[in-house]
């Protein structure tokens, strides 16, 4: 069924609520077409583990390999991915990734499109993303980009870029299981990053005397928000003077073709406790708001410090976010978790965080293999896919075994339940009807039919 938006929740064609849980399918690799292998056999696993959306990663590379050339053969190869999906019951988030920038430093941009001034890149950063910060090549490349600066065949990248969603939302217009567009992952402002922080520190220590601008982990609490309040006024500037006008320019571009919705964050710092500067793109709100969230400790050996309270500080901040802008919400990428015992008490942590605010998610990242290691098994969890009526709340007891939730409940209506465990009894609050359909030995999908309309409290037990 078609996915449409309705206030700040997701319903089908009948008007049930719907809600996602799944993961992140973004292939880097353009050795392997920028496309994980065997689609069909991992999606029907996936179904198996109650996942009903990926967030499925392309690339302008692979897209555009030459300025105005589209590669169809790529474009066909992803095609048939979402149809596969779709036949596994797997809605698609169609996501433009990158990683600083360009293909030729991570992913992203065509060779053609990156506009370094052949600038220096450091080859040894401690982390990755660090270059963000110190690569002058990726700075520039991204200064370029925002201000439209021309490609060797005269056209600006920003009107390359346009004409290629314009291409792409029709192509992918008659996929319906597609329900949303995202322009760009994380974006990444240029120069203005450098300096933001920049500022910030010094006028840090024009504050406070005794700031060590070379030891951030000295510093006091409140010298660590004075200088995170600087830092978050100059990059919501970006958000709103620079990302805002790019997505209503994409918006526009998509709207000629599709009315799919534009999938939006904020600025690639705000996936952690930097709050967004974006804004509804119009009043229709035809928007998906999907921010991503992250501990700091994130792609580092020190999970040993991993912050579930600021992982919770973090996730209110988009949950007030979300409640300003009014729109849908899915989490487009969280965990990054490495393969330990300790990840399944993680993903539960999180997995409470998502039945709080009643939010759909995609875990950062689906890689072959993971749905068979049970160091990632709590990302298969209870929950109800499909709501016939308004939902109210739930809660995946994953030690016992038993899925409880509380809805407004529409007579006759069918609501659809996720269940890694086959139910052994149900109790309810009002009389309903149920039927199994086993996906496996371990795990089904339970549909209940409430018998007269009104509030209903479920609970199904192993």
């Amino acid at each position: 069924m078609k996915i449409k938006i309705s206030g700040d929740r997701f319903v089908n064609e009948n008007g049930d609520q719907i809600l996602f849980n799944g993961v992140n399918s973004v292939c880097k690799d353009p050795g392997q077409g920028y496309l994980f292998p065997e689609p069909e056999r991992v999606f029907r696993r996936f179904r198996e583990q109650g996942f009903n959306l990926i967030r499925l990663g392309i690339f302008w590379d692979g897209v555009e390999p030459q300025p105005g050339v589209y590669d169809q053969d790529y474009l066909q190869r992803v095609r048939d991915v979402i149809e596969l999906a779709r036949k596994n019951g797997l809605y698609v988030m169609l996501d433009m990734h990158q990683d600083l920038f360009s293909r030729k430093w991570e992913d992203g941009a065509p060779l053609w499109a990156t506009l370094d001034e052949e600038l220096p890149h450091p080859e040894n950063c401690t982390m990755w993303y660090d270059a963000y910060l110190q690569s002058e090549a990726v700075i520039r490349a991204a200064d370029n980009f925002w201000k439209n600066a021309p490609a060797a065949d005269g056209v600006g990248l920003l009107d390359h870029y346009e004409a290629m969603w314009e291409m792409l939302a029709g192509y992918f217009d008659p996929c319906e299981n597609v329900i949303g567009f995202e322009p760009m992952n994380e974006p990444f402002m240029g120069g203005l990053a450098r300096a933001a922080f920049g500022e910030a520190a010094m006028r840090t220590a024009v504050q406070f005397p005794d700031y060590d601008p070379t030891n951030p982990l000295a510093m006091s609490a409140e010298q660590g928000a004075f200088y995170m309040g600087d830092v978050s006024e100059k990059l919501m500037g970006f958000d709103k003077e620079t990302l805002m006008p790019f997505y209503r320019r994409i918006q526009k571009a998509v709207a000629r073709v599709s009315e799919k919705p534009l999938i939006t964050d904020g600025n690639v710092y705000s996936s952690s406790t930097i709050p967004t500067g974006i804004e509804r793109l119009d009043e229709r709100g035809n928007q998906i708001y999907a921010p991503h969230g992250y501990d700091a400790v994130v792609d580092s050996d020190r999970y040993e410090s991993f912050s579930k309270a600021n992982v919770e500080a973090l996730f209110a901040d988009k949950r007030r976010s979300q409640t300003e802008l009014g729109l849908p919400t899915i989490i487009g990428e969280w965990g990054a978790f490495p393969s330990k015992p300790f990840t399944n008490e993680l993903i539960r942590h999180m997995n409470g965080i998502l039945e709080q605010y009643l939010w759909s998610a995609t875990y950062w990242q689906w890689m072959p293999g993971l749905e068979y290691d049970p160091n990632y098994s709590d990302l298969s969890r209870a929950y109800p896919m499909v709501t016939a009526g308004e939902l109210r709340a739930y809660h995946y007891d994953a030690e016992n075994k038993s899925l409880s939730l509380s809805y407004e409940a529409r007579e006759n209506g069918v609501s659809t339940l996720y269940c890694p465990f086959i139910p052994g009894g149900i109790e309810a609050s009002a009389p309903v009807t149920s039927e199994i359909e086993k996906l496996s030995d371990a795990a089904c999908i339970l549909r209940i039919r409430a018998e007269e309309a009104g509030e209903l409290t479920v609970r199904i037990s192993a």
